[in-house]
């Protein structure tokens, strides 16, 4: 038996295999056991739950600490069969053995590929606990603090800490859990062969001055004739084995600088790091599997950044909502090659950093336990005697801002927890930041009249909005409920009523009719994250319908047409 309660005494094997069983269960109930009602029971009365394998003989049960009604349940312990204690490498094959005898499509090497990442997961959660309980620097104090504190990560993904292609060694270099800083390394790319493109009414961002310094001493007369382009140390060993790379190197259209400036630090989507000495941002690419998928930047997504900062800044996005800010990503560069498999490994994104550092956090983070307390880092913030004030300001600030910005100009974003900050002022929400802009998405009916709605950034008002429901109803409130009412002691559903209460007011005030459908719909749809991983169809993932605990509404509303619904 394997128990949870007070979670400090776990040691660091006890503590990864207890989360990567309880993201495996919670993945599997929501993408397999809703259709498969028979596999996975719970008694809401004595709060015990039950999961049949029939395909391996064996029952896993147990008690529940908290029951989730979005799904992130948390488990007392587990127990399997006559009480062993459930090892995560043991679960993995009982689920698969049951996905196989319903999905053909898994094939014995997705199987092990798929177990071979949660293994990656696993052990990485490893060093990362380990060296949780030893940090004197595990506190969440600002912005930086906050994007190198995210241990455990999505709550419901099978291997949210996989890093397939980074060796220990690279783990414990490179990776943001462990609070690690670098020099980045530079080449000097040149200018047939160099593209850089820039946000119209944003400022360019310099490199820092001491990396100038350094490339005018290493390339002398030459320096005019050559951009500069940051990599992250990893990825400049990793390209320079790729021949299209050695030729440019050879016919000096790359000069190899090494490593030199200001220090970096890795920001909780590992291969992004912000350097404070620029007050910058840089999305950098990294050719190994961040969760499920290699994290370069090609030609598409730079295409889309790039597209969605400019028409943002030309509609004015957020531009009546005083707390509620984008954080543009405000130029692209790279090595440009014939090939853009080959481009997308020399390819980065400037973000500059508009916000107090002091206090503002990576919202992921805030809704995350760490080890050794069962409450949320928020709550370290602020007075949870005042949580209901809070929530409320939140609503104010992120969630009917982004209805209202949908309502009137079609802008739609991937707002999930990643990838907004929060700013606080005396414990309370003062802004509210969106970034990321490569998930921008506009409805074609509402855009501007000389935009060429051929392009990516556009889609219809039924796949633009699908994509706001799934992003911050789903996967951001959802988790961000859960974290609040598990800390509190209370049901999520007392939290979604207060999200219910601020809708209906917006609604009557506005006739928003994605309002109306937040309202009114039965269900909404998730990423199949387990099964998509499984599958090997990451990029174009299948969803599973979610209860919306919104729609129990009064007489005004029900019954009424309902949007996409």
């Amino acid at each position: 038996m394997l128990g949870t309660g007070k979670k400090q005494w776990l040691n660091r094997q006890e503590q990864a295999n207890y989360h990567t069983c309880k993201t495996l269960l919670n993945c599997y109930v929501r993408e397999f056991c809703y259709e498969h009602s028979s596999l996975f029971s719970i008694n809401h009365q004595e709060n015990t739950y039950e999961f049949d394998f029939p395909a391996s003989d064996v029952i896993l049960s147990g008690e529940l600490s908290y029951y989730s009604a979005i799904g992130e349940h948390e488990y007392e312990h587990y127990r399997v069969n006559n009480g062993q204690e459930l090892d995560y490498a043991d679960l993995v094959q009982w689920i698969v053995r049951e996905l196989q005898q319903h999905h053909s499509f898994i094939t014995n090497e997705k199987a092990i590929d798929f177990s071979n990442k949660v293994a990656n997961s696993y052990r990485n959660l490893n060093i990362f606990v380990e060296h949780s309980i030893h940090s004197t620097h595990a506190r969440m104090l600002d912005y930086l603090s906050s994007e190198q504190s995210l241990l455990y990560g999505h709550p419901l993904h099978p291997f949210p800490k996989n890093t397939l292609g980074f060796a220990e060694d690279d783990v414990r270099k490179f990776c943001p859990e462990l609070q690690a800083s670098f020099q980045l390394c530079y080449m000097a790319v040149r200018k047939d062969v160099y593209r850089e493109e820039w946000v119209t009414g944003k400022s360019r961002i310099a490199l820092h001055e001491s990396v100038q310094l350094y490339v005018q001493r290493m390339l002398q007369e030459k320096s005019g004739d050559y951009g500069v382009l940051p990599l992250h140390p990893w990825q400049y060993e990793h390209v320079q084995a790729i021949k299209a790379v050695k030729d440019y190197i050879e016919e000096e259209k790359i000069i190899l600088l090494g490593s030199c400036g200001p220090l970096a630090y890795p920001t909780s989507s590992v291969r992004t790091v912000y350097i404070p000495a620029m007050r910058c941002n840089i999305k950098l690419p990294l050719n190994i599997q961040i969760t499920n998928m290699r994290r370069n930047n090609n030609k598409e997504q730079m295409r889309r950044t790039l597209d969605a900062a400019n028409y943002l800044v030309k509609r004015s996005c957020f531009d009546k909502e005083l707390s509620t800010q984008i954080a543009y990503e405000v130029g692209v560069c790279e090595c440009h090659f014939e090939e853009d498999d080959i481009t997308k490994l020399l390819a980065v994104a400037y973000r500059p950093i508009e916000f107090d550092e002091t206090s503002t956090f990576v919202l992921s983070s805030l809704v995350e336990a760490p080890m050794k307390d069962e409450t949320p880092r928020l709550f370290a913030l602020m007075d949870r005697r005042h949580i209901e004030r809070w929530f409320q300001q939140y609503l104010d600030i992120s969630l009917l801002p982004i209805v209202r910005i949908a309502e009137e100009k079609g802008i739609h974003f991937e707002a999930h927890l990643q990838n907004c900050l929060l700013t606080l002022k005396n414990g309370m929400p003062q802004a509210f930041i969106i970034r990321d802009l490569e998930g921008v998405s506009v409805n074609r009916e509402k855009a501007v009249e000389d935009a060429d709605t051929t392009g990516l950034l556009f889609y219809s008002k039924e796949e633009a909005w699908a994509r706001t429901t799934y992003y911050f109803i789903v996967n951001h409130l959802g988790s961000l409920i859960h974290a609040i009412a598990k800390g509190v002691q209370v049901g999520e559903e007392y939290f979604w009523g207060m999200v219910r209460e601020a809708l209906k007011q917006e609604y009557e005030e506005s006739g928003n009719e994605y309002v109306l459908h937040l309202l009114t719909a039965n269900v909404f749809y998730a990423k199949k994250n387990m099964m998509s991983c499984l599958a090997g169809n990451s990029e174009t993932p299948s969803y599973v319908p979610v209860n919306n605990r919104m729609n129990n509404v009064g007489s005004e509303t029900n019954g009424t047409n309902r949007l996409l619904g």
